[in-house]
């Protein structure tokens, strides 16, 4: 059985607008991701406008055209809006309406209305534009590692060279590549091409929306509400690739162990909100005296644990002594006055293959140790309590209060 290209354009546009409802559901059922409002809109408005040449007689209507040509290239123009808004930037509204209003005026210019190559050239490079405009703005946000970005780029590319190619070729070309007379192949091929980039888009948006939300579950389940920071769950997950990474490798590796000094006092004199306050304030302390390759967990409690890959012991001690001296001078105002704190740090350092379960547990011996002489200091672990290579000595961790 053989389909006819008015068949395959009426289940084309059928399909978009299910693909545009369930857009708009979602979006319903979550208003705060208004990204998927521009991208439902629009898939619905440009089937309604490509259902123009159903009509008999389609192509001597010229305001019918116009404005058919206009929604569709404003639909295109909306999908690089919900990108844009995707990626936590404001539409760029004048540039959407620019377009529209700039092709359907053209469209309607005497000169240009009998001229279907025209209207087909100028319709094809605002497409064209636009999938540039919206390829840019999934490769401006790559730093958000979505596996569904690349394809939704190699859409819009592929889509946008179609038009460019389409306005080269329109006056010798079959409509609707180009302006000669209808040819069912080259229909059907166009109807196809379109269409499919149409679907796949829309596939991809919904991927990406949902990678997205799986991250951010993902990240909510590692991270410590109060203070930001990764939580213990984290740290082991760090702990599990970092020592497949580390294994038979000869590289510099640091741990931080810091335990915040008479933490229980704070919370007994000034109460737990003062107290979840504080350590928030280390956190913040801590965030702005380490460097950015540096991971910064909460273990729990008012204990914490920095991991610092590719760190000497001297750059770490560096580091702990800096952020030591920093949070010592932090004060938050209370109601009853002042309320401060100090850190004890441990720190462990090695250069070969050492598991970082191994480290932590030595650097946690040596913050032990800083609070046994007298708190508000950094002490480094001794290197035989480390290991090394492939022969460590068992470390067995102490458990302390403040």
């Amino acid at each position: 059985m053989q389909l006819d290209s008015f068949t395959i354009l009426v289940a084309g546009c059928s399909l978009l607008v299910l693909f545009g409802a369930m857009f708009l559901f979602l979006w319903a059922r979550n208003r705060t991701s208004s990204e998927l409002l521009w991208w439902g809109l629009p898939f619905v408005a440009g089937s309604a406008a490509l259902a123009v040449y159903i009509r008999p007689d389609w192509d001597s209507d010229v305001i019918s055209l116009a404005i058919g040509n206009a929604v569709r290239v404003t639909a295109l123009g909306a999908l690089w809006q919900g990108v844009r808004v995707f990626h936590g930037r404001p539409p760029a509204l004048l540039a959407l309406l620019g377009g529209a209003v700039f092709c359907a005026g053209f469209c309607l210019l005497p000169v240009f209305a009998e001229s279907m190559v025209a209207r087909i050239v100028v319709v094809s490079v605002l497409n064209g534009i636009y999938c540039a405009l919206a390829a840019y703005e999934l490769w401006r946000g790559r730093s958000e590692p979505l596996a569904s970005r690349w394809p939704a780029m190699t859409v819009f590319i592929s889509f946008g060279a179609l038009m460019v190619l389409r306005a080269a070729v329109a006056g010798i070309t079959p409509f609707p590549v180009g302006a000669l007379p209808v040819n069912a192949a080259w229909l059907g091929a166009f109807i196809w091409l379109t269409f499919g980039h149409a679907i796949f888009a829309a596939v991809l948006f919904l991927a990406m929306t949902l990678e997205r939300r799986e991250a951010e579950q993902r990240s909510y389940a590692l991270s410590d509400q109060l203070t930001g920071l990764m939580n213990r769950r984290a740290f082991a997950d760090f702990a599990a690739r970092m020592s497949r990474r580390r294994a038979g490798i000869r590289n510099a590796m640091a741990i931080l162990v810091l335990d915040l000094d008479h933490f229980k006092q704070v919370n007994d004199r000034f109460g737990h909100e003062v107290g979840d306050r504080m350590l928030k304030a280390f956190a913040d302390v801590s965030e702005n005296n380490v460097r950015p390759s540096d991971q910064l967990f909460r273990m729990g409690g008012e204990e914490f644990c920095f991991a610092m890959p590719e760190t000497s012991l001297t750059e770490a001690i560096a580091v702990a002594e800096r952020l030591r001296k920093a949070f010592e001078a932090c004060a938050l105002e209370t109601s009853i006055g002042p309320a401060a704190a100090t850190v004890s740090i441990g720190i462990a350092a090695t250069q070969y293959a050492v598991e970082v379960e191994v480290l932590l547990a030595a650097a946690d011996a040596a913050v032990y140790e800083a609070k046994a002489r007298g708190r508000n200091r950094v002490v480094v672990a001794e290197p035989a309590t480390i290991g090394h290579r492939f022969r460590v000595e068992p470390i067995t961790a102490v458990r302390r209060s403040a």
